[in-house]
């Protein structure tokens, strides 16, 4: 019996949560094999990984910001003028194209319309070259166009959304399958300052390791992002959150609403836990980054008055996980709590910010 043709997926991400993909990719879906990891400058991280399965386990995926299909893997594109002829020729010639259309109307039937399929090409482009982003993109464009399997229409919004990507030595085509439903997910009417995306939320409770018998706790709640993030993760036994600023209460009541039980969300301040002693099974937290909250000064009392707290109502080996741009605070709060141990600093970015997510836990 011939054997299925694994499909080479890419799963983008926040810069630096790549990894933590990867292993909610390896964890969840089965049969998925990683291939590796890379990054798009300050943009994007990348995941590419073989699949076949239904299109239901990988929508199932919290860590993930987009999803793509590749059609044409771009080994060695020149980068003097030479490369536009060879990018117009590779999407000409791509043999992925009639697959990676298939799997996009089975994911959204319709896709690109019937007859003329509309499309349009999105181009990113990391190191020099003798041409712009831009004309690269438009020699994918004529190449796309020009094929002969269906009539290709390039409109300037909606259709078809092919992703080139060309990193240093290597390059990608890929269609895109997700839309912006997965990045931003339906679930928060409440916005706040400082509010986490959904992805870099998922990926922080995936370090806590959910386990069903979970106490979790979110000390600094802001909008509820990763208590609703844990909920979605698995079962749990509790969920708790609370923050000292009234408007985040209330935003974390108004995105959690009636879902997600057992859940306690109140109004207190995370240097003094209304909470019993090792109560908590696992936690994570999106600290102030001393910017657009706080002050780095803040930082410097609150963090190790926070992690005091943290120690005393965790239980002896549960992970919290904290993300922070004042990577000064928080190690110099480490350095005081002998009852916190790091287990692993992973530096990403979010919202165009270097921050670190640190994973402790009690000793």
């Amino acid at each position: 019996m011939r054997r299925e043709r694994q499909p080479l997926l890419i799963a983008q991400t926040q810069p630096g949560f790549e990894a933590i993909a990867a292993d909610e990719i390896a964890g969840r879906l089965g049969g998925a094999v990683v291939r590796g990891t890379r990054t798009v400058g300050d943009k994007n991280g990348m995941v590419l990984f073989d699949y076949v399965g239904g299109a239901d386990g990988l929508f199932g995926l919290r860590t993930v910001e987009d999803l793509f299909v590749v059609v044409a893997e771009l080994p060695d594109v020149p980068p003097t003028r030479e490369g536009l002829r060879a990018l117009e020729s590779a999407a000409a010639r791509a043999a992925g194209v009639e697959a990676g259309l298939n799997l996009a109307r089975r994911v959204a039937p319709g896709r690109g319309g019937r007859g003329g399929v509309r499309f349009r090409v999105v181009a990113r482009q990391v190191g020099r070259a003798a041409y712009r982003r831009g004309e690269a993109q438009r020699a994918v464009e004529q190449g796309i166009a020009a094929r002969r399997d269906h009539r290709w229409r390039p409109v300037e919004e909606g259709g078809l959304e092919f992703w080139l990507t060309l990193l240093r030595g290597e390059g990608f085509l890929a269609l895109r399958l997700s839309d912006e439903g997965m990045r931003h997910r339906g679930y928060r009417r409440e916005h706040l300052p400082a509010s986490l995306r959904p992805s870099a939320a998922a990926a922080m409770v995936w370090l806590t390791r959910p386990a069903p018998g979970d106490v979790f706790l979110d000390p600094m709640c802001g909008a509820g992002t990763i208590l609703i993030e844990r909920a979605c993760a698995g079962r749990y036994a509790l969920l708790l959150g609370g923050d000292v600023r009234p408007e985040a209460v209330a935003a974390t009541l108004s995105n959690v609403g009636p879902r997600y039980k057992p859940i306690e969300v109140r109004r207190w301040d995370a240097r003094q836990l209304p909470l019993d002693g090792g109560s908590v099974s696992a936690a994570a937290v999106n600290l102030p980054f001393g910017r657009q909250l706080g002050t780095p000064e803040e930082n410097l009392a609150l963090y190790p008055a926070f992690l005091r707290e943290a120690a005393r109502v965790l239980r002896p080996k549960a992970r919290l996980v904290a993300l922070t741009g004042d990577a000064r605070a928080f190690e110099q709060g480490l350095q005081r709590c002998a009852g916190l141990a790091r287990r692993e600093t992973r530096r990403v970015q979010v919202l165009g910010q270097r921050a670190q997510v640190y994973v402790v836990e009690r000793v």
